[in-house]
């Protein structure tokens, strides 16, 4: 089943129900500009937009990606780190393969394999900048906490998985505050986004204001002076753990305090 998780105007972008995504967990600029988002697919990447046609497909050999464009209308479609099972010229529909998800050389160590997707006008399909603002579709998906309480169900080489304790309710993420859901690299990338118009908030015991608004509603939070006793936390859309870039012990109860200013 197909869900929406974003508009661009009239156009939907859709992904697999048991599928994950992110607007902020990245340092690629157009995530902190609201024009990109990353699917995390169980298997193929998928074609999320009604129809379109391939009109490019690019090996960029320095990072050892590909690019993929995918003309929809009067828009374009942009698409890295997936090895292509398609080719230019094949008209393609909703959910179709267009490849596998590989590991680029631009992924931190902690970044697992993702499709990573923009809207952009045809004329300016190749930059990291430009691209147009995404509309995130807030779902009540997974249970949500506030309290920063988490258990560790996972240990991996560069990350621990860990679920919140104590969830309130449901929300697009696992992390909520003052009733609204959070996502991204905290603080390792620097800022988060919040789904909603936000002034201030409280994260992992810290009081922040609001850097910027973005068109498409949601508040973008500076955490670059934000301490944490770990490297970070990832949170992510429509996933129910969180990530902690930290080392410890399957079955570990941890609760995340912060420290700093978080201006």
């Amino acid at each position: 089943m197909m869900i929406t998780i974003g508009r661009v105007g009239y156009i939907e972008l859709k992904v697999p129900r048991d599928s994950y995504w992110s607007f902020f967990n990245s340092p690629y600029p157009g995530h902190k500009e609201g024009t990109a988002v990353d699917v995390y697919y169980t298997d193929h990447a998928l074609f999320p937009l009604e129809e379109g046609k391939v009109i490019e497909v690019r090996r960029l050999p320095i990072k050892g990606d590909y690019l993929i464009v995918i003309k929809s209308g009067k828009l374009c479609l942009k698409v890295l780190h997936v090895a292509p099972s398609v080719s230019e010229g094949e008209t393609i529909v909703l959910g179709d393969p267009i490849g596998i998800p590989i590991r680029s050389n631009f992924f931190c160590p902690w970044t697992d394999n993702h499709a990573h997707y923009e809207i952009r006008n045809c004329g300016d399909p190749y930059r990291a900048r430009g691209g147009i603002q995404i509309t995130p579709i807030v779902l009540r998906a997974v249970k949500a906490t506030n309290t920063g309480e988490f258990e560790v169900v996972e240990r991996t080489d560069n990350y621990c998985l860990a679920r919140p304790l104590k969830p309130k309710e449901k929300q697009l993420t696992p992390v909520i505050s003052k009733g609204f859901p959070i996502e991204g690299g905290i603080p390792h990338y620097g800022y988060f986004g919040a789904f909603g118009n936000v002034k201030e908030l409280d994260i992992f015991g810290i009081r922040l204001t609001r850097e910027a608004l973005l068109k498409n509603g949601v508040s973008v939070f500076n955490v670059r002076d934000l301490v944490l006793p770990i490297k970070g936390v990832g949170i992510y859309c429509n996933y129910k753990f969180v990530k902690l870039l930290g080392r410890f012990e399957e079955g570990a109860v941890i609760r995340i305090c912060g420290a700093g200013t978080g201006i």
